[in-house]
């Protein structure tokens, strides 16, 4: 199959990229810059949701990420409008977009519905890989997780299943036009950080923040705003709702057993342990 990976360039994205190749696609690198590393056998090409610019070709699917900054669903509809109706759309999208309108995602969701398009809209719960990335830096610097997330019980799931169940839709295993990425994984911040002291020999600790307060200190920190609500939406806004109920489980794929937060632990392991 040609498979088109917007957003290629990401932890999403990159792991997409390497189980298709793994699986013998033909698989084209979409970014803003056109390059993608070293590796001869991706098809780099330019994506620019902003600037209309895409490949002038066909493909059998194609990966669709919303970039953080995009929230008007009219410029996926010009990067999509060329395309024939039976490309399979695959477009990564959050939790709650079938029930909550007001979302970006939910509203290009429903401008991909309306186009006609074979399509998967892949809807994962709370990132593993924030502990990476968006909450590294406080872990880094001063050994705690420090959010206005009170008592909350999130239900966290890897990029690596979130990318596996993207291929399976991408390449026709997966017909559900909505998927939820479910692992299962029940755990508020402490019981988290717990888990690493224990596997990765630190000591951070979860400390719950006054909504006010985290707010003054992420601007102190330079934090911009659309940046901090975004941290709110997920970290706080869920504590307002009503008390998280059990998910429906992700499709079953073959061969594939979907991490635990102890595994994920252990695979990055030697980063955790730079907290030490």
């Amino acid at each position: 199959m040609d498979i088109l990976v917007t957003g290629a360039s990401g932890n999403v994205g990159s792991e997409i990229v390497n189980l298709l190749l793994s699986h013998g696609h033909n698989v084209f690198a979409g970014t803003r810059s056109g390059s993608y590393g070293q590796n001869d056998n991706v098809i780099p090409t330019v994506v620019d949701f902003e600037q209309g610019i895409k490949p002038e070709r066909t493909f059998d699917a194609i990966f669709l990420m919303r970039p953080p900054q995009l929230t008007d669903p009219d410029i996926f509809e010009r990067f999509l409008q060329p395309y024939a109706r039976s490309t399979r759309i695959v477009f990564l999208s959050v939790m709650g977009a079938d029930t909550k309108s007001y979302l970006p995602h939910a509203k290009i969701e429903k401008k991909i519905a309306e186009m006609g398009f074979e399509h998967v809209f892949i809807r994962p719960t709370y990132f593993m890989e924030n502990l990476l990335t968006t909450l590294w830096p406080e872990l880094d610097a001063n050994n705690r997780v420090y959010l206005p997330s009170g008592k909350l019980i999130l239900n966290w799931v890897s990029v690596r299943d979130v990318a596996s169940v993207s291929v399976a839709a991408l390449t026709g295993q997966i017909s559900d036009r909505g998927v939820l990425v479910n692992a299962g994984v029940y755990a508020g911040f402490s019981d988290v950080c717990s888990t690493i002291n224990e596997i990765a020999g630190t000591s951070i600790t979860y400390e719950p923040a006054r909504l006010f307060g985290y707010i003054r200190y992420m601007r102190k920190q330079g934090n911009d705003w659309p940046f901090i609500a975004v941290m709110l939406l997920l970290h706080f806004l869920p504590r307002l709702g009503p008390a998280a109920k059990p998910l429906p489980a992700s499709p079953k794929l073959p061969a594939h057993e979907f991490e635990t937060l102890e595994d994920f632990v252990r695979r990055n392991e030697d980063r955790f342990r730079q907290l030490r």
